[in-house]
């Protein structure tokens, strides 16, 4: 099953983040091919996103469900297919960002660096991705040491007959979308925050 993680840092509290995210209606739009959603209930909604991996583009809906709402820190959430046969699941972590020597640490005891080949159709698709999407949103420097970070993290597997290629170009295209919703939850949440100080 495809995976991916991203985390985005921001000088803002976590809780200004949460308060945010703890609301589906409020960041679905900025899902990559968003074409619309529906609230079920609060746990469970349907969403349309128009999918589009190497040549195949299509529209896919898919129920989502929360599983867990643990404020302000996380919210997960599964999400199967409708008219496709796919699954998948995601989870929103947030919390105070950790000192620069402890992330230097942590970078050096992560997993080894992908294979070449895997490198480099991360590119290709983060090209594309670029090139059909745009350059992503305009975010703020940070001038002072990251008061929070977001982490994201997805994944989603293809199912039927034609499930390993999917799930071979799903890979690397999971990646430029993840970091694109961070991003443009944290550059909509730093334009907020910086219009309110403003006020």
């Amino acid at each position: 099953m495809p995976e991916v993680e991203y985390t985005t840092r921001m000088n803002l509290e976590p809780e200004a983040i949460w308060d945010f995210v703890k609301d589906m209606n409020n960041w679905a739009p900025y899902l990559t091919g968003y074409q619309k959603h529906e609230v079920i209930n609060e746990t469970d909604s349907i969403w349309t996103l128009k999918g589009d991996v190497g040549m195949l583009v299509r529209s896919v809906t898919m129920r989502v469900h929360i599983t867990e709402w643990s404020g302000p820190e996380r919210v997960s959430f599964t999400l199967t297919g409708i008219n496709e046969e796919m699954d998948g699941g995601g989870t929103f972590v947030m919390g105070r960002a950790a000192p620069a020597s402890a992330t230097a640490a942590l970078v050096k005891s992560e997993a080894p660096k992908p294979g070449i080949f895997r490198r480099m159709m991360n590119a290709i698709a983060r090209f594309f991705f670029r090139r059909k999407f745009g350059a992503g949103p305009q975010r703020k420097e940070l001038t002072a040491a990251p008061a929070s970070e977001l982490k994201f993290t997805l994944r989603m597997d293809a199912g039927g007959k034609t499930a390993p290629l999917v799930n071979a170009m799903l890979g690397p295209a999971l990646l430029p979308a993840a970091e694109d919703l961070a991003n443009k939850i944290a550059a909509h949440l730093e334009k907020l925050h910086d219009t309110k100080k403003a006020a």
